[in-house]
């Protein structure tokens, strides 16, 4: 077996020991961390490649941390990722800052668990899950999904750019712009059955999206807008009636 098949299978093993220690079965582990009981027994067997989004799904339903959930866990005997790179903190720490595209990637990731962290200590809130089809070309981009009440919400999360925060010091209020639209162009369908080949973000296409402000102060702090709140593209080259239907690719938001 290979090294990335020795971790998969060592990983397995620590989530089917931390299962049965606290007397859990496949079936009800899967029900919290909202998997199916099939996908827990692959993972425990080393048969599958784990996102980390199931990962964190995996320890809030072990009510554990990451650190202690990967606990010991290096084939080569190196217990987290700095000594394995035979890195500092601090070494770790000028590499992320002097690449603002890597930081930026990070960010996403981490403000994505930071918001599954939020979201899964709220009591209303149920079945929290990243779908596995992220595809935009189907129509659809959710980055998240949970159930409030009953219903299935679809949200959208996306970080401030660094270069447009600005504080306001007479009006004490912090003025940032987010990209909210695809990667790239992709087709879109409206509902009369016309498409365009766009990077907009369809009026409806999600429930809510989610705006990460820790870049305003250092801190883990969260923006929730509805979709038929955001502002619509005013691009002329769009029909009006595309520009009805198309979201802005830029968002503004004041805090204090």
């Amino acid at each position: 077996m290979n090294a990335i098949g020795d971790i998969k299978l060592l990983f397995g093993q620590r989530v089917r020991e931390l299962r049965l220690s606290q007397g859990l079965s496949q079936e009800k582990l899967g029900q919290i961390c909202g998997l199916d009981r099939t996908y827990i027994s692959s993972v425990e067997r080393g048969h599958r490649n784990v996102s980390i989004e199931n990962i964190s799904a995996i320890a809030q339903a072990l009510d554990i941390n990451l650190t202690q959930l990967f606990r010991g866990l290096s084939i080569d005997g190196n217990k987290d990722i700095l000594e394995r790179w035979k890195l500092t903190e601090t070494e770790l720490t000028s590499i992320v800052l002097d690449n603002p595209s890597l930081r930026g990637f990070m960010l996403g990731y981490v403000a994505e668990h930071k918001v599954r962290d939020f979201l899964s200590r709220q009591p209303q809130i149920s079945g929290l899950r990243k779908p596995d089809d992220h595809d935009r070309r189907g129509g659809s981009k959710n980055d998240m999904i949970a159930i409030y009440k009953g219903r299935e919400f679809s949200f959208e999360i996306k970080s401030l750019q660094t270069n447009s925060i600005k504080f306001d010091n007479e009006k004490q209020v912090y003025d940032g712009r987010a990209q909210v639209d695809a990667s790239d162009r992709r087709p879109v369908s409206f509902p009369d059955g016309s498409q365009l080949q766009t990077t907009c973000l369809l009026v409806g296409q999600f429930d809510i999206l989610v705006l990460n402000l820790f870049q305003y102060r250092q801190e883990w702090d969260f923006a929730f807008i509805l979709n038929r709140d955001l502002p619509r593209t005013n691009y002329r080259k769009y029909t009006e009636y595309q520009r009805r239907h198309l979201l802005a690719t830029t968002v503004q938001l004041l805090s204090k």
